[in-house]
Formats: C-alpha cells, structure tokens, sequence
C-alpha cells in the first residue's frame, strides 16, 4: 500500500494537515491507493512542499517519477523546472497525463531508463536532488549526485527509516535486509561527509535533509 498504517503520532499528524483539494492531485492519490503505487506519506509531502517553497530551486533532478505525484508537489510550490528519472515506461506515460492536465508538462524532462546507468552519464548542476528511487542503490547514486548539486544546494531523500527497520525500533525482516544494510551506510555516508550538513527526520517514513556547504 502507498500509505502504510500509521501510528497513533502518525495519525494525529495526518488529522492536522490541511487536506488535498486539488482535483488532479486526489486523483493521483486515489490511482496510487488502487493501484499500489508508492507515493509520499501525506506529512512527507507536506514537508517536501515546504523546503520547495523555502528554496525555490531553478533545476530540481528527481530519482524515481512514478506518476509524477512528487514533481507536481515541486512544481506548485515554487521549483521551476524537474529533470526527472523512471525506469517503467507505463509509469512516465501517465506521470505526463497528470502533468499535462495541471498544465505543468513543460517544465519537466523525462529520462527513461536505470538510474544506475543515466547518472553515470548525467550532465549539470541542480539546486535540488529530491531522491525516492530504490532503496538499495542510494549509497550507489550519492557519488553522481555529489557531482552535480551546487555549493548551497539540497538533497533530500524519502523513506530512509524503512518502516523503522533502519533504527532498529522494528525487526529486520530477512527479505528487507539488503534494503536496510544500504540504507544505513547511505545514511552514515551522507552524515559524514564534510561537505553536507545532514539532519535524519522521522518525518513520514523518515527523511534526510542534507545541504551542500558553500
């Protein structure tokens, strides 16, 4: 499911935040909720918004589309243009329906493909690197993002905790243990190096927060 069940602290977050109103938006959620499409936590959307609105980034690189949920967040609350990556084809097509409709499509390039392997080979500076791609490559992607975020720029990722795996609060399930060991040494990668200052939030699923020093 999109949204996993929340906890009683969860849950009062959520009863908290102001609700979606805008048609396209819920109906990606409704997609997402039928469908099994992971998309943000409703306070991880509500936090990414903010830091969007707080830096109001020129070029925001994005690792994992899905349908586009998270670039329309980016784009409505101040991101000028997203440069975006998704490896299924079906995911793009209707990510540009949604976006086509919120008259947004021409502010987003797409990249069709592995991630592994178009970083790699990816071009430019971004002020903004928003990543919810898999899990496991996180420590992998960090190199090429450090490549191309400017002096002052963010990177912000989405589920670091892993259901509270990551921390321990939660046993590791023998099939999400890779997931976890990754995640851990991303999260021990980015909050070592001296060239970001890193916080690690419990904000839905947990989320790191790292700007770059100038």
């Amino acid at each position: 499911m999109p949204f996993k069940t929340p906890s009683g602290e969860s849950a009062y977050i959520r009863e908290h935040l102001m609700k979606e109103t805008d048609p396209v938006l819920k109906e990606m959620l409704a997609f997402a909720d039928e469908h099994y499409v992971p998309v943000l936590l409703p306070e991880s959307a509500a936090f990414l918004r903010q830091i969007v609105m707080l830096t109001r980034p020129e070029k925001t690189l994005e690792i994992g589309t899905a349908i586009g949920y998270s670039t329309q967040l980016i784009l409505r609350s101040g991101g000028k243009h997203v440069y975006t990556i998704e490896i299924k084809e079906e995911l793009i097509e209707r990510a540009k329906c949604y976006l086509d409709r919120a008259g947004l499509l021409p502010r987003v390039t797409f990249f069709a493909g592995d991630a592994s392997e178009i970083l790699p080979m990816a071009m430019g500076q971004y002020d903004f690197v928003f990543m919810d791609g898999p899990k496991t490559r996180y420590i992998e992607f960090l190199p090429h993002i450090m490549r191309m975020l400017k002096p002052g720029g963010v990177l912000l990722c989405d589920n670091v905790l892993w259901n509270g795996m990551v921390t321990g609060e939660r046993e590791t399930q023998k099939s999400k243990s890779t997931i976890v060991h990754g995640l851990d040494a991303f999260l021990a990668a980015i909050c070592s190096d001296p060239e970001l200052t890193t916080s690690i939030l419990p904000v839905g699923d947990g989320m790191s927060l790292s700007i770059r020093r100038r």
